[in-house]
């Protein structure tokens, strides 16, 4: 399981390819190069072309009534179907939207259980003084929608590292948890660009293209969310969230 989010950026990838299409095909693609740098891993001397054919991994498929399954698959069939997006690769090398610093790096996703230090990067991104112009912005934000980390807490016992969510306090009086900015992100459903610009003031990430990789994988991949978000902001494109 995990948080995916799309940068639905026009580009010509998506003259060619329909987007749920190749939302599919990325994530065959990120699948099989998952489950082969762990077979490696664990057996590192592995013929390729046994992990191709003899090891499956479970692939999460849509039925007709919305519902989804899962449905075993050789890891070389992962790999066959992700080879039609071969000659689209090149497209994505200059492309703005490109986020994830990778081939067709405008699909990514925040893999589960989300650890304690990633939750404390995101608290540690807001204003940090009361007198912060966005700080009573934020709040109003928060309270006008309803924000208040529920459906995330709903999860802890999980997916999450911590059963309870990492506390943000300025003096006695305000407060803020890591579940409501988790909500705030990944839980609303789809982001539209003034949206995104919205975020981008109140979680200050005017900085966060060039900010330095994290040491953290878990913070890494939300440091990668907040750049769609930037970056949606920026193109006018809208950013599709599944949680």
């Amino acid at each position: 399981m995990a948080v995916d989010y799309v940068l639905k950026f026009p580009c010509e990838v998506r003259k060619n390819v329909p987007e749920a299409k190749l939302v599919a095909l990325v994530g065959y693609m990120s699948l099989a190069e998952f489950a082969i740098g762990e077979i490696r891993k664990s057996d590192p001397s592995a013929p390729m072309e046994t992990i191709l054919t003899k090891y499956q991994v479970q692939v999460a498929q849509a039925r007709p009534d919305g519902t989804t399954t899962q449905v075993p698959m050789a890891i070389g069939q992962l790999v066959a179907q992700a080879q039609q997006l071969a000659p689209f690769r090149g497209y994505c090398q200059q492309c703005p939207a490109n986020i994830a610093d990778r081939p067709f790096g405008c699909i990514a996703k925040i893999n589960y259980p989300i650890k304690r230090e990633a939750e404390e990067w995101l608290l540690s991104r807001l204003p940090a003084e009361v007198k912060d112009p966005n700080f009573a912005l934020l709040f109003r934000f928060l309270s006008d929608l309803k924000i208040d980390g529920t459906a995330v807490d709903a999860m802890r016992p999980r997916l999450f590292e911590l059963k309870a969510p990492v506390v943000r306090h300025w003096g006695n009086q305000y407060q803020v948890t890591s579940s409501q900015i988790i909500h705030m992100l990944a839980f609303g459903g789809e982001i539209g660009p003034k949206q995104a610009a919205l975020y981008t003031k109140l979680l200050g990430l005017e900085t966060v293209l060039s900010d330095p990789h994290p040491p953290s994988a878990n913070i890494e991949q939300f440091k990668t969310l907040m750049c769609a978000v930037v970056m949606s902001g920026r193109l006018n494109a809208g950013i599709g969230v599944e949680t």
